[in-house]
């Protein structure tokens, strides 16, 4: 395991690799509560350059640190010579990039001949040729600043609908994120059901997907006890913390699909 050291903020600024030019608002303001509250608890990666460091992964956790105050964070040096490749498989695997950004670095990457072709991207990163161009075509149906990640754009750009119903899926999903497998269940349910406004079968999927109380994301950490009842016509799934009911949420017991995916999640 790599060592954890503690170094000042002040040594440390974002890397020129960091390919994220999207910044949130509202996730910058639940980190930086969490980090009030518990302090950074990931280490940053970094890498050294003259008498500092450069944030290859962390810098959102960097500044919400400096906004919370603190003078160090826990950090894991990397070679500076592997910061590109290790950027790209960190942000791939995360799925946190648009597919502006991800398409953007990777033709930068393979223009500073870290790699020497699109082909050798993709060998690295486990997919195919027809992954990066279906990107590609990908960033014609949002914004850079759409929210959807990479992989979400690329779900919606192999969707069996008219162009125009992509763009509209692209913005309700703005409203309504949905986690990969319920997203590719709504997408077929869209192309089933070609006279249903993509707007609501997003939305319906979205109320289905289980929420802490007062939060968009289940995201507690602990031991829970799960429960599963029906209740007439509706299917209710809770999660318990002790006598504390965290989150609730009913679904029609006729969409079985979505109880399944429910259950499958837990």
């Amino acid at each position: 395991m790599s060592e954890v050291v503690y170094i000042e903020t002040t040594r440390l600024r974002k890397s020129r690799y960091n390919p994220r030019m999207v910044h949130d608002p509202e996730r910058h303001k639940i980190l930086l509560e969490s980090i009030r509250r518990n302090g950074v608890m990931e280490p940053l990666l970094v890498y050294q350059v003259d008498d500092g460091y450069e944030v290859l992964d962390g810098s959102r956790r960097l500044e919400a640190a400096v906004e919370a105050g603190l003078d160090t964070v826990p950090c894991i040096i990397v070679r500076r010579e592997e910061a590109p490749r290790i950027s790209l498989a960190i942000h791939f695997s995360q799925d946190d990039l648009t597919e502006s950004e991800l398409v953007l670095y990777v033709e930068r990457l393979v223009a500073e001949e870290v790699f020497k072709s699109v082909e050798e991207v993709c060998r690295f990163l486990g997919v195919s040729k027809s992954w990066f161009y279906t990107l590609r075509r990908a960033a014609r149906l949002g914004p850079l600043d759409s929210g959807a990640s990479a992989t979400t754009l690329a779900m919606v750009e192999k969707t069996r609908v008219e162009p125009e119903k992509k763009k509209r899926i692209v913005e309700a999903l703005d409203n309504y994120p949905l986690p990969r497998p319920m997203l590719r269940e709504a997408l077929r349910e869209i192309e089933e059901k070609p006279m249903e406004e993509p707007e609501r079968v997003l939305e319906r999927f979205y109320w289905a997907s289980p929420r802490r109380s007062g939060e968009d994301a289940f995201t507690a950490s602990g031991v829970y006890e799960y429960v599963l009842r029906r209740l007439g016509g509706v299917v209710e799934f809770l999660a318990r913390k002790g006598v504390e009911t965290v989150w609730r949420v009913e679904v029609p017991a006729q969409d079985l699909m979505v109880v399944k995916l429910m259950w499958q999640r837990l």
